[in-house]
C-alpha cells in the first residue's frame, strides 16, 4: 500500500505539472486570439522537461549575433554583460565601453526537450572573460613619481695634468610626477598618453674636472708634484709591525709601520692632497693622489702639516707620527689604493 501511495502521488504531480503548461499555453493562445491583456507583455510560457522539471525557457547571451552564454533569465544575460565589464573597472577609470555587439536571445526549448546546461551569472561572466570573448575597453587616469636623470658636465681645468680627473660635484636625480591617460583593452594596456607632467625637484648635474696640464718630462719627475709610479719609505725607517693582509679575522688594508710620535711622515711620491683632516678609526688622516689611479693614506698622525687642494714633491713633510683614532702606540698607517683597490705597499717600497 505504501509503494503504490507513493506512486500514486508522484503521478499527481507530474499530472500538475503538465496541466500547468498547457494551462499557460492555452491561455496565451485564448488571449493572443481574443485580442486582450489577460497575459503579460514579458510573459514567458512555461516548458515540461524531458525529466518532468517545468521551466520557462532560459535567455543567451550573444556577441555579434553568436551564443556565447545560457542564464536563467533575459535580465541575468544584461547582468552578465555588466559583470564582464566590471571585471575591468578601478577607481582611475574614468571611461568604459565594450567593442563588440551584444544582446540576449530566448532558447527555442520545447515541451520534451532535455534539460539544458544553464549558469549562474558568475559562471557565464567567468567563462566569457576566460575565454576573452568580449573586448572590454577602458580609459583610465594615472598619476606617478618618475625620476629625472641629471646632465653630466665636463669642465676642463689646468689644475690637473692630462689624463687626471675628478668629480666636482656629484649628480643627484630629480622626481617629477605624471599624469597619463592610460587605455586598456581587458586590462591589458594599448595606448598611454601623458597629459600633464610636474617637476617635484630639480636635478643637479655632475660635474667632472678633465686635466689639460701637461705632465712633466722624465728628466723633470723627482722634483715635480706628480707621482713617478716609483715610491719612497714615507718614514725613516721600515719597521713593520703588521703586514698587507689577513689580521684578527678580517683583512689589514695597509702596513704598520712603528715609529716614535711626532716623527716626520713624508710623501711616498710626488701628488695632490685630496684630504686632510680626521676619519674615524684612521685619526689624523691624510690621502695623496698620485693620478693612474693611485692614491696613498697616512694615518693615525699627531699632526697634520699638507693643506687640502696643495700639491707635493716626493719626501715633502706632510704630517708627523702620532697614536690618534683606533691605534694601539705611535706608528703609522700606511695604505696604497689602486682604482679603488688597496694592494700590498711593500709593493711599491
Amino acid at each position: 500500500m505504501r509503494d503504490l501511495s507513493s506512486r500514486n502521488q508522484k503521478l499527481l504531480g507530474l499530472k500538475k505539472k503538465i496541466a500547468l503548461a498547457a494551462a499557460g499555453t492555452l491561455l496565451a493562445a485564448a488571449s493572443i486570439a481574443a485580442g486582450t491583456a489577460i497575459v503579460p507583455s514579458d510573459f514567458e510560457i512555461p516548458v515540461l522537461l524531458a525529466n518532468g522539471e517545468v521551466i520557462t525557457p532560459p535567455w543567451y547571451v550573444t556577441v555579434e549575433g553568436e551564443c556565447v552564454a545560457l542564464v536563467d533569465s533575459r535580465d541575468d544575460a544584461r547582468k552578465v554583460v555588466k559583470q564582464v565589464a566590471n571585471y575591468y573597472k578601478n577607481e582611475e577609470t574614468i571611461d568604459l565601453e565594450i567593442k563588440e555587439r551584444t544582446s540576449s536571445k530566448e532558447m527555442d526549448l520545447k515541451n520534451g526537450d532535455e534539460k539544458p546546461n544553464i549558469l549562474t551569472v558568475e559562471e557565464a561572466a567567468d567563462e566569457i572573460a576566460s575565454k576573452q570573448e568580449l573586448t572590454v575597453k577602458t580609459t583610465e587616469l594615472s598619476a606617478e613619481e618618475q625620476p629625472v636623470s641629471f646632465e653630466t658636465i665636463t669642465r676642463k681645468t689646468e689644475k690637473l695634468y692630462k689624463g687626471q680627473t675628478k668629480v666636482k660635484q656629484e649628480g643627484r636625480t630629480g622626481r617629477k610626477e605624471v599624469i597619463k591617460e592610460v587605455t586598456k583593452e581587458n586590462g591589458q594596456t594599448v595606448e598611454e598618453q601623458v597629459l600633464e607632467e610636474t617637476l617635484l625637484e630639480e636635478p643637479e648635474p655632475e660635474i667632472t674636472l678633465k686635466g689639460t696640464k701637461e705632465r712633466p718630462k722624465p728628466a723633470e719627475l723627482v722634483s715635480a708634484k706628480v707621482g713617478t709610479g716609483k715610491m719612497t719609505a714615507p718614514v725613516s725607517q721600515l719597521n713593520v709591525t703588521s703586514s698587507f693582509g689577513p689580521r684578527w679575522g678580517r683583512t689589514h688594508l695597509g702596513v704598520d709601520l712603528a715609529m716614535p710620535q711626532g716623527s716626520s711622515i713624508c710623501a711616498a711620491d710626488g701628488g695632490t692632497v685630496i684630504f686632510t683632516g680626521y676619519c674615524g678609526s684612521y685619526g689624523n688622516l691624510v690621502k695623496l693622489d698620485h693620478g693612474n689611479g693611485i692614491v696613498t693614506y697616512y694615518a693615525h698622525c699627531s699632526q697634520i702639516l699638507a693643506e687640502q687642494g696643495s700639491r707635493v714633491k716626493k719626501g715633502d713633510p706632510i704630517a708627523k707620527v702620532g697614536s690618534t683614532g683606533n691605534s694601539t702606540g705611535p706608528h703609522l698607517h700606511f695604505e696604497v689604493r689602486v682604482n679603488g683597490e688597496n694592494v700590498d705597499p711593500m709593493g711599491y717600497l
